[in-house]
């Protein structure tokens, strides 16, 4: 696996903890994750939905937004849509989908990551610090 990116690197460095939202709706691997990224990086939230990740945007403005694409209320790639009007902050999708459909739809909305869920923690971590220097990640093996 390949180093952090360099802006991931200065941030750590300067004791600065990347700020991530994370929305999936199965509590309890939103729980797993949390609890695997919280040592590396500030969890400011996680939600159930779609509509919750965009109350929690507005309120804590994450340096990079984790989100499944099926969710209830509203989808991840929609709530993408919506956030690219309020600051296009880098989006991670955390997703089952499998189907190059769903990751061309991801790109066109100017996601930063895709991984699959099947992926290990560390693959979700290097996609979250890939995206917040303003690179795209897939999960490895993945057809991009």
């Amino acid at each position: 696996m390949a180093d952090p990116p360099t802006e991931a690197k200065a941030a750590e460095s300067a004791g600065v903890k990347i700020r991530v939202l994370l929305a999936d709706d199965n509590p309890g691997l939103l729980a797993q994750v949390k609890d695997s990224l919280g040592g590396e990086f500030e969890i400011v939230a996680a939600v159930a939905d779609g509509r919750a990740l965009l109350e929690a945007f507005d309120r804590y403005r994450p340096d990079v937004v984790v989100t499944d694409i099926s969710m209830p209320l509203v989808d991840g790639l929609e709530a993408a849509a919506k956030l690219r009007l309020r600051g296009n902050p880098p989006v991670v999708f955390f997703t089952v989908h499998e189907d190059s459909v769903f990751l061309k739809e991801a790109k066109a909305l100017g996601a930063l990551g895709y991984v699959l869920k099947r992926s290990p923690p560390s693959v979700l971590a290097a996609a979250i610090r890939s995206a917040y220097a303003g690179s795209f990640f897939s999960s490895p093996g993945f057809i991009t």
